[in-house]
């Protein structure tokens, strides 16, 4: 049975919440984080699998890179939930042609 955390906890034990997956790979590789109320980019320092903790590069985002990012991620989590959902193909993937299929 998979276990279930509370946000606030997690944020207590020194975690933080990922706003945009860029790439996944067993947990969040290179997105933006929101560190203290500011954008953060991450980039996984040791993709090292057989070694805890990961580490992670992380640097500030301006404000209007940071909209970009969160926008560019919403048309694909807005494709993906159709893809999953069986009504979209991947010739609609967000990638092809730069546009949001689905608007």
């Amino acid at each position: 049975m998979a276990e279930t955390w509370d946000e606030q906890q997690l944020i207590a034990d020194g975690f933080a919440h990922v706003c945009v997956e860029l790439d996944w790979y067993d947990g969040p590789r290179v997105g933006l984080v929101d560190i203290d109320g500011v954008a953060h980019y991450f980039q996984c320092y040791d993709v090292d699998i057989t070694r805890a903790p990961d580490e992670y590069c992380v640097w500030p985002v301006s404000e209007a890179l940071f909209a970009l990012e969160r926008q560019q991620w919403q048309i694909f989590a807005r494709w993906n939930q159709r893809y999953e959902a069986g009504s979209a193909g991947i010739q609609s993937h967000p990638g092809h042609g730069g546009i949001d299929a689905g608007e």
